[in-house]
């Protein structure tokens, strides 16, 4: 076997190829080696690498949700900026409906001195004030059935209908006629408790109506007609699993009945009826204490679709320096003298199904309305921490989200209230928000950007078993941070050489300029064949919170002066 060196520029591959026309081919040469082999020192290959800059792998159409924004110092960076308006549901709390309690007639039985006696024509009878004997009161009940949710308590209640209790005494017919005097004197009733009456003669407190006459009409009947427009219920008002019962008695506690009669025989005793209606009523408003909770917010996502090439990588894991969210939200019960809360969760949604929630703190609306804003203060605004919000695009090993769904949730306005209205729809609360997200490496950021290389091969390189890859340049970047590059070689087929440990590895420092890069890449499993390129890779760690650029159209990794070698040897068959 001859072995020869072989040096590109001298001889080329096609000339050593023309020995084998020099050969008779009268000659049997087929029990001869024909195969030679050509050590190849530093052959130069060919290299189309250019520029990598990242307003070349973006594309800004392609994303709604991806701006290009300026600082304060005019300069231009990628943010994630999404904004729009908040609607909630009509805030409102449905009415109550009270039912007409009902009552059984009490019957008195009096006894009348000197009854049954003659009747004297003209004759007049004036008995003293007999008092009425007890009979037991009777129980009532407003029930208030279904009562909504938000209700917690009632101190309160002003209605829409006047409350109307009527107190019917009637006494026998034969004790009536033209020159006949009946009246009830000190009488007290019992009647519900609490009720809101302008009557200066009622005890809210305990319940207590006094009457000093109560007269008899020409039918027997002494009739009192009493009206309430609400019902001061103290501390007994708590809403307990929808339903709220107020009870208490009413009847006639205390009274006397005064007669006076001519030309009627008086009996020796007479039965007296006490009649008691309540009507029913409906609530308008109140004064307690509610705990309103509104539907939550669903905004629309915000898709990450089309982000730059260099994010692709299932590695990649920003944590993003400068989020913000800022949110102007209405009250729409702060009149009414409550406040509400609310929170607002992040939800990171990748390819694969996997999800992560990221919450805030709560925040909390004032009487009118509040500016809210996430994890960056802003002059107007107040400060909610939102410790995940700066890692939302962060992920294990999942790389960038596809999407991020924004919720406002457990919106709740609660508190003591006063004239609530009920029944009626009171008002949204309305406002907008915008969510703004630098690309940018915060502190724990990590980005890998992988591209290959390949086109290189031609028909000499096909024959060149390689040993070693030499590559050399100059790289020039402004990223805020270091680079760690590696370079693999790939086949034709693109697949991936194995190379060895530390093979075609060099950190680039931050904001390099033109510094000298020299790789030696080796083979794991013998010569290389095939070759026909490199794969490049850049991680870029961010380890330090001094330093959160954001990224921006003018950011590159540049590879210059870019040379590559190869060692091993040529080998065909002549």
């Amino acid at each position: 076997m001859k072995r020869q060196t072989l040096v590109f520029g001298v001889l080329s591959l096609t000339a050593v190829a023309s020995i084998t026309s020099c050969v008779d081919d009268k000659y049997d040469l087929s029990d001869i080696d024909t195969t030679s082999r050509f050590t190849v020192d530093n052959l130069t290959v060919p290299v189309p690498l250019s520029e990598i800059k990242l307003e070349n792998v973006i594309n800004l159409d392609d994303n709604e949700n991806i701006e290009k924004v300026k600082d304060n110092n005019g300069n231009e960076y990628y943010a994630i900026v999404k904004g729009g308006e908040i609607a909630t549901s009509e805030l409102s709390i449905d009415g109550i409906h009270v039912a007409q309690p009902s009552f059984s007639p009490s019957i008195f039985s009096v006894n009348l001195p000197g009854g049954s006696g003659i009747v004297i024509p003209g004759l007049n009878i004036d008995l003293p004030p007999i008092d009425l004997p007890h009979v037991d009161l009777q129980s009532y009940e407003f029930g208030m059935n279904n009562v909504d949710k938000a209700l917690i308590k009632l101190k309160d209640v002003h209605t829409k209908n006047p409350i109307k209790i009527q107190v019917v005494l009637t006494v026998p017919s034969e004790l009536i006629n033209d020159k006949s005097s009946i009246a009830f004197q000190n009488i007290k009733i019992q009647l519900p408790w609490g009720l809101i009456s302008s009557n200066p003669n009622y005890d809210k407190t305990t319940g207590m109506l006094t009457i000093d006459e109560l007269a008899v009409d020409r039918n027997g009947q002494a009739i009192l007609d009493f009206e309430a427009n609400g019902l001061d219920l103290g501390d007994k008002g708590t809403v307990v699993n929808g339903y709220l019962g107020i009870s208490g008695m009413v009847g006639i506690d205390a009274a006397q009945i005064k007669i006076s009669v001519t030309d009627i025989v008086i009996p020796s005793s007479i039965n007296i009826k006490a009649e008691y209606s309540v009507s029913s009523f409906d609530i308008a408003s109140f004064s307690g204490t509610i705990n309103y909770e509104m539907d939550d917010i669903d905004i629309d996502p915000i898709s990450l679709s089309g982000l730059p090439d260099f994010l692709d990588s299932p590695e990649t894991d920003i944590v993003i320096a400068n989020p913000q969210i800022l949110v102007s939200i209405n009250n729409p019960v702060g009149k009414y003298g409550i406040t509400g809360s609310g929170m607002i969760r992040l939800t990171s949604k990748f390819k694969n199904g996997v999800q992560f929630n990221y919450d805030s703190d709560e925040f909390f609306i004032a009487g009118d309305h509040t500016n809210l804003a996430f994890c960056t203060p802003e002059t107007g605004y107040t400060d909610v921490k939102f410790e995940g919000l700066r890692k939302v695009l962060s992920s294990d090993g999942e790389g960038l989200p596809e999407e991020v769904k924004v919720n406002i949730q457990n919106i709740r306005f609660a508190g003591d209230v006063t004239d609530f209205p009920l029944g009626d729809n009171i008002g949204t609360a309305d406002g907008n928000y915008q969510f703004s997200a630098p690309l940018g490496f915060g502190e724990g950021s990590k980005v890998v950007y992988e591209t290959t290389e390949d086109g290189w091969s031609s028909d000499d390189l096909d024959d060149v078993n390689i040993n070693k890859i030499h590559l050399k340049a100059v790289c020039s970047t402004n990223l805020p941070v270091s680079v760690q590059l590696s370079v693999v070689p790939v086949d034709k087929n693109g697949n991936e050489i194995r190379v060895k440990e530390n093979s075609g590895l060099f950190k680039v420092p931050a904001k390099a300029d033109k510094v000298p890069v020299e790789l030696l890449i080796e083979s794991v499993n013998g010569p290389i064949k095939d070759f026909d390129g490199v794969k490049f890779r850049a991680v870029v760690n961010q380890d330090s919170a001094d330093n959160v650029d954001a990224l921006g159209p003018d950011l590159y990794i540049n590879l210059g002066d870019v040379r590559v070698t190869v060692d091993g040897y040529y080998e065909t068959e002549f």
